[in-house]
Parts: structure tokens; C-alpha cells; sequence
């Protein structure tokens, strides 16, 4: 009975301020006619989502404990208020997270062809929604195609799974009455892989110096996880190195493509960060500085939340 209380005190402990924080970044976020409740939730249900998946991923080929992995990423992802308002992008972050699920789980735990269909055809539908991160196709695959026994199944299966999303998307607006024509809708989508924007990123100094430390503590982490990989296990060595290689090039992406600096790119960029981030904290040994930087990052979170009611 004890420790049952002990256990629901602990929960109630780290929900409530979580519940706060976002409580506080939504009223950030703009005027209330401008967001309404609706969005607010399904907002707050993707971020769980993308937490829950984050946490799966952890529990199933990294070591440690997984339960502080949603609450790390849930804190940085809405860091910025705009992530609690719901967007198309939050529907390609989940997308992606569910990507991630599948990728490190067919080349860390078991290649399975469910697990490669999922990958491939998670990552169509996100990059229906965000096209831009149709250019991690060649990572993904380089990264997975060494676990594939049979390569021309592999590539079939890779193929035929990455297309079927944009196959339905076809299909629906060819059944939709006034919708642009197929063509002119996926030449669309190419422009949005390729023409940059050129957004003007106006940003306070907390979240200067949030984005700043951020960065830091991930170079830490991979620098730490690198120097370790002989250590691991088989499935959490396969998992971190693609962990590793994710978040530069999700971290490039959101760079080149983000239109202004409003733009929540903190979901999708997160997902691998907070993986390697939630590992380093929790390392054992007095060379260990992700609890320092930790502190220092929740001031700095206060700060610039503060920041945006004053």
C-alpha cells in the first residue's frame, strides 16, 4: 500500500507541473479566438503520442529508465507555445515518431516485413503532409538495408510501401470534386522539396540561449554515446548509430525548411534528441554534467516562458 502511494505521489509530482507547463505555453501561444480548444487537444494528444512512441522505442532497444523519456521531450517540444497549437506538422510528427518506431525496432531488434512496411509507409504519409522529410529516404534505407536478407525483396517492399500512401492521396483527389488535378498536387509537393524559403528568425535571448544549450547538451550526449558504443548491447549499439545519424539531418531539415521562427520544428527534432538526452542523464559518475545542464536549461525554460507574459 506503501509504495503504491509512493508510486501515484512521484506520478503526480511530474504531471502536474508537465500539465502547467503546457497549460502556460498554450495561453502563450496567441489570442484565445485564435485557438481554439479543439486544437489545443489534439495538440496535446500528438504530443502524447509522440511521447508514448518515444517511450516504446526507448523500453525496447535502449537501456535505462523510459519513463522520463516523454517528459523530456514533451518539455523541449513545447518549449516553443506554438507546438500546442495543432497543425498539419503535428500530424507528420507523429508520422515520423511512428517511423522511427518501426526503423530502429527492423534493424535493431528483428527485420520483419511488418516492421519495414510500417517504416516506409509512415514515412509516405509524413512526407505528404511535410515533404521535405522525403529526403531521409536514403538514410532510412542505407541504414536498413543491411539487415534485409533478401535486398530485391527489401527494395520491392521499401518501394511499393513508400508510394502507397501517395497512391490513396492520388486516389482521394481524383474522387474529390474541385480538387487540383493529381499532376499540378504532386508538383506541388516537389516545390516544397526543394524551394527554400527564406524566413527572418527573430529570437528573444532566453530562447537563444534554450536553443544554445540544447545544442550543447546533444553534442554531449552523442559525443558520450559514440565513446560507449562497445559497451552496449547489439540492439541498443544498431539503435544508437541511427539515433546518432537522425538528428542532424531531422536538425538540417527543419533549418532549411522552417518558414519563421514560430515554426514548432522542436517535434519532430526532439524525437531522436530525446532519446540520447534522457541516457545521459541518467549515467552514473562524477564526470557526468547533463544534471548541471539540466538545471541550467529548466531556469532558462522558466525564463522564456516567463518571458512571454511580460
Amino acid at each position: 500500500m506503501k509504495r503504491t502511494f509512493s508510486d501515484f505521489a512521484v506520478l503526480l509530482a511530474v504531471l502536474l507541473p508537465l500539465a502547467a507547463w503546457c497549460a502556460t505555453g498554450w495561453l502563450a501561444a496567441g489570442p484565445v479566438p485564435q485557438r481554439p480548444v479543439l486544437s489545443g487537444l489534439l495538440a496535446a494528444a500528438t504530443l502524447l503520442a509522440n511521447g508514448l512512441l518515444l517511450f516504446s522505442t526507448h523500453r525496447r532497444v535502449m537501456s535505462g529508465l523510459s519513463l522520463s523519456v516523454p517528459v523530456i521531450y514533451i518539455v523541449l517540444a513545447t518549449a516553443n507555445p506554438d507546438a500546442l497549437y495543432f497543425t498539419p506538422f503535428h500530424g507528420a510528427s507523429l508520422l515520423l515518431a511512428l517511423c522511427l518506431f518501426f526503423h530502429t525496432a527492423f534493424c535493431s531488434v528483428r527485420p520483419t516485413l511488418g516492421k519495414l512496411l510500417g517504416t516506409w509507409a509512415s514515412l509516405g504519409a509524413a512526407g505528404i503532409l511535410f515533404p521535405p522529410f522525403l529526403w531521409l529516404i536514403p538514410l532510412l534505407a542505407l541504414t536498413s538495408m543491411g539487415k534485409a536478407e533478401d535486398k530485391l525483396k527489401y527494395a520491392a517492399a521499401s518501394l511499393l510501401s513508400l508510394c502507397l500512401p501517395f497512391g490513396l492521396y492520388a486516389g482521394i483527389l481524383f474522387l474529390r470534386e474541385g480538387s487540383l488535378p493529381v499532376g499540378a498536387v504532386f508538383t506541388l509537393l516537389w516545390d516544397q522539396m526543394t524551394v527554400l524559403p527564406h524566413p527572418a528568425f527573430h529570437f528573444s535571448a532566453a530562447t537563444l540561449c534554450r536553443i544554445a544549450l540544447t545544442a550543447v547538451a546533444t553534442v554531449l550526449a552523442i559525443i558520450r554515446a559514440a565513446k560507449l558504443l562497445d559497451r552496449f548491447k547489439t540492439a541498443q549499439y544498431r539503435a544508437v548509430i541511427r539515433i546518432i545519424l537522425l538528428i542532424p539531418a531531422l536538425c538540417l531539415l527543419v533549418l532549411l525548411f522552417a518558414p519563421d521562427c514560430r515554426f514548432p520544428g522542436g517535434l519532430v527534432t526532439y524525437l531522436p534528441v530525446s532519446l540520447l538526452l534522457n541516457d545521459g542523464l541518467a549515467a552514473q559518475g562524477s564526470g557526468n554534467r547533463f544534471p548541471t545542464l539540466a538545471v541550467i536549461l529548466f531556469l532558462i525554460l522558466l525564463a522564456e516562458r516567463i518571458a512571454c507574459f511580460v
